[in-house]
């Protein structure tokens, strides 16, 4: 059968991710059916045992439909095999042949130029090498300073690694956290001291800004800073010199500077608590990542690319993600974006006992604000895993989630399983070795659980 071309209706980008067996790959949507299969002819040739030579049938559209063509070994949908007819999927739903899992994607429609806002334009939705757009490569190559904006977790560092990458400076990016400085040390760290300039300075100590001669300066939470300390940065940024305290000369430095904030500046120099002054200077260009809620198109490639590196440090092999997860995945709103969902991977990992991770094994962490939004500071606390998908546990009231929110997000056979694991401990007065071989676990795996579970570390093993 050949496929036909899409009709206007599908106009919009889409594809097929096919994820499993050490593989990873999209396929852009060009035709309103797709064959898979091992035949060379098949438009997605997959060359696995499992696979017949034409084994299935996906066809575009409302609904959209799988068929299985006569194969040896069927499909699979949420967990249940099927050999014959087309099966509609719901929104959201994937199938599986064999060790592979198949999940369609569309990228939401993009507005035209002319709706498109200035701040629209420089969106970074990918902010790694192989993902950023070609202005952003043209940025990087430029001497302006560049102003990072995003809600916590979103890939800042990342995008400044990026950038540093592509500029073709010859020296190192320093990562100055500013929100990790001490007050009373903030201006010795970053432009360092001469000997004897204060008690307990020995030795002459070069400053982060110095340090980074001929790199770059990347100063990651920079709303975080003092305001006397913005007044020093501000006249290194005009003047590209330090001055070390105690020094009677300043220092010429040759660096170009990127800072990020989940702050919302123009708000913060308004409330007079960052300068007007220091914020034109930093904003040469600004770059805006947004949350992870808002690109959930690439929430599948993420999610296997977190799940191979866990795996691969942990020895566990190939680990496959059952199709309802990118469903699961998809439904949350990711209040930590893309740090969260590397912790949940993570966790899910832990509490997999095979190599299929499933909804079940996904536990999402308390909800808490992250974003550039102000905190409603009257609200309590909410949930965050994806309801329509995560099997419910037992029934959690308002207390239940007070007392222990995290507890409310697991599922019943995970608070059975942490259970199992507190009252062994108990039973063996907090030895974890001997708890270890009461549950028929090894104690690396008893400790992994633990920590997932956040169980109160008992004493070390006498």
């Amino acid at each position: 059968m050949e496929s036909s071309e899409l009709s206007p209706a599908h106009t919009r980008e889409e594809f097929l991710l096919v994820a499993g067996n050490g593989r990873l790959s999209t396929h852009a949507v060009t035709k309103s059916e797709l064959v898979i299969g091992r035949d060379p002819a098949c438009d997605i040739v997959i060359e696995h045992k499992t696979f017949s030579r034409r084994h299935a049938l996906v066809r575009l559209g409302s609904p959209m439909t799988v068929e299985d063509l006569g194969s040896t070994n069927g499909i699979s949908i949420g967990g249940e095999r099927i050999t014959s007819g087309p099966h509609e999927l719901r929104a959201g739903e994937g199938f599986q042949i064999g060790p592979y899992s198949f999940m369609w994607l569309a990228a939401a429609a993009e507005p035209s130029s002319a709706q498109r806002s200035g701040i629209d334009r420089l969106r970074v939705e990918d902010p790694t090498i192989g993902g950023i757009p070609a202005f952003v490569r043209d940025v990087a190559t430029s001497a302006s300073s560049v102003l990072i904006l995003g809600e916590s977790g979103v890939g800042k560092d990342v995008l400044a690694e990026t950038i540093h990458k592509l500029s073709g400076r010859g020296g190192d990016m320093a990562r100055i956290n500013c929100a990790a400085l001490a007050e009373n040390l903030i201006e010795s760290e970053l432009f360092g001291h001469e000997k004897g300039a204060f008690t307990g300075a020995t030795t002459s100590k070069e400053g982060l800004l110095e340090s980074a001669q001929s790199g770059t300066v990347f100063l990651d939470e920079i709303g975080e800073l003092p305001l006397a300390t913005q007044a020093k940065l501000l006249r290194a940024i005009e003047s590209r010199e330090v001055r070390r305290i105690g020094a009677v000369r300043s220092t010429t430095i040759d660096v170009r500077f990127i800072a990020a904030t989940n702050r919302d500046l123009p708000t913060e120099v308004a409330a007079k608590r960052f300068r007007h002054d220091l914020y034109f200077r930093l904003d040469g260009i600004t770059l805006l990542i947004p949350p992870l809620r808002e690109r959930t198109t690439r929430l599948p490639m993420l999610a296997m690319r977190f799940l191979e590196q866990a795996s691969n440090a942990r020895g566990r092999g190939t680990m496959q993600l059952e199709p309802d997860v990118f469903a699961a995945l998809q439904a949350y709103d990711w209040p930590g974006n893309v740090r969260e969902l590397k912790a949940v991977i993570e966790r899910a990992l832990l509490l997999a006992r095979g190599n299929q991770i499933g909804v079940r094994h996904l536990a999402f962490s308390p909800r808490v604000n992250s974003g550039l939004a102000p905190v409603d500071r009257e609200a309590g606390p909410t949930l965050g895993a994806p309801a329509p998908v995560v099997s419910a546990p037992s029934p959690v009231t308002p207390d239940d989630i007070a007392a222990n929110s995290f507890l409310a997000l697991l599922t019943a056979e995970q608070r059975t399983e942490r259970q199992q694991i507190v009252d062994a401990l108990a039973q063996c007065a907090g030895n974890q070795t001997k708890a270890a071989k009461l549950l028929g676990l090894s104690r690396t795996t008893l400790v992994q659980r633990i920590l997932t579970y956040r169980i109160s570390r008992p004493r070390d093993d006498q």
